[in-house]
């Protein structure tokens, strides 16, 4: 009984070792420097970064805008709507035969880059 009590006092010991923080490593830390601070607010706070940050905005506007434009045309041509399902049951055909590669190649509307 005593030899029970023994080896179930030392399995609880080795089970807790496992939620004891092991030694802590100072170059592990992550701390905020001043520097990384500054660098943060700087690009947050910069006037060049900002007229960077909405110029990127206005050109992602305006592609979104382009490509509704191109589908609003297609709802209203034939002609054209035929030309995008073509295009569509190329992509599907390619991906059926597994050459997902060149479906992602095929160019959908007119401002991605043209089949490859």
């Amino acid at each position: 009984m005593k030899f029970l009590s023994t080896v179930a006092f030392m399995l609880g010991v080795q089970s807790t070792a496992a939620f004891v923080a092991g030694p802590s490593n100072s170059n592990s830390r992550c701390a905020l420097t001043p520097t990384a601070l500054n660098g943060f607010f700087g690009d947050l706070f910069d006037a060049e970064k900002r007229k960077e940050r909405e110029a990127a905005r206005e050109r992602e506007i305006e592609e979104q805008m382009a490509y509704q434009r191109e589908i609003m045309e297609r709802r209203e041509n034939p002609e054209k709507m035929e030309e995008y399902m073509a295009r569509v049951s190329v992509r599907q055909t390619l991906r059926m035969n597994g050459e997902d590669d060149a479906a992602d190649n095929v160019a959908m509307y007119r401002g991605d880059v043209e089949e490859q």
